[in-house]
């Protein structure tokens, strides 16, 4: 998938851009935010055990630069990295199969994504009021929408139709959770802040929620989310949602948007 210039991919069978993943998060987690002791990752790559139950996105410019990464972790023996690092989370709201639950973890966009102040770990100050009220008025529309973290949760949204999942699990910083939540992926806190790769609320997000939300408030996004999925995967949302899918993407296209 191409979005404004940049690849989305699955990274588990190219074994350079998959080290490139966990390099980039070594840069970030353990050099640059210090979340994590570098000693502990010799290899200047941070994997931990979640990595072999999970999958692999990144961002991919045209030089094969990896510019951002996420993981979808499927449950496994080990349980979700949430049940263990944030064990006061309230799983009264676990009533269905876990084999409908994932955990969305490890997003990072590298810094020289994040140039400009107050864009913090992620990219997204154009949601942020105040730093929006810094950024001149002829660039604002530019920054409408952070093209990494929304690319790489499009790649999480589709794995997880094909993969008959439901919910999310999300263990991140409420900047980032306020953040989503300004293109109405809403997630439910399920517990106190904890201390698991930084300071973080344990989530839990209805997938079929986040598509009706988005789809009311951000329609246009809704289309770029959707686009590239099999119809027996599309939400019910509206009647012939695939054919206007079809339509705003072929427009996308011709605007040069995708």
């Amino acid at each position: 998938m191409n979005i404004s210039g940049y690849r989305f991919i699955c990274v588990d069978d190219n074994e350079d851009l998959l080290n490139k993943s966990y390099q980039l998060r070594y840069k970030i987690y353990c050099k640059e935010v210090k979340y994590l002791d570098p000693e502990n990752y010799s290899q200047e790559k941070e994997i931990d055990q979640y990595d072999a139950h999970s999958i692999h996105f990144a961002a991919v410019d045209k030089d094969d630069n990896v510019l951002g990464t996420i993981r979808l972790v499927l449950d496994s023996e080990l349980g979700f990295p949430l049940e263990k690092y944030c064990p006061e989370y309230d799983n009264s709201k676990i009533c269905f199969p876990r084999s409908q639950l994932a955990e969305i973890s490890r997003l990072t966009v590298d810094k020289s994504f994040r140039r400009r102040k107050h864009d913090g770990m992620y990219g997204m100050a154009s949601y942020d009021e105040k730093a929006m009220d810094e950024i001149p008025e002829h660039i604002r529309e530019k920054r409408k929408r952070p093209v990494i973290v929304i690319g790489l949760y499009k790649m999480v949204y589709m794995e997880s139709k094909k993969r008959g999942m439901t919910h999310w699990y999300a263990a991140m910083e409420e900047k980032l959770s306020s953040a989503l939540a300004k293109f109405s992926f809403k997630f439910d806190p399920i517990g106190p802040v904890q201390n698991y790769s930084g300071p973080v609320i344990p989530f839990l997000g209805e997938i079929s929620e986040i598509e009706d939300l988005v789809y009311r408030n951000k329609p246009e996004l809704l289309h770029l989310m959707i686009y590239g999925l099999y119809p027996r995967y599309m939400p019910n949302l509206c009647f012939m949602l695939f054919l206007r899918n079809y339509f705003f993407i072929n427009f996308a296209k011709l605007t040069g948007r995708i």
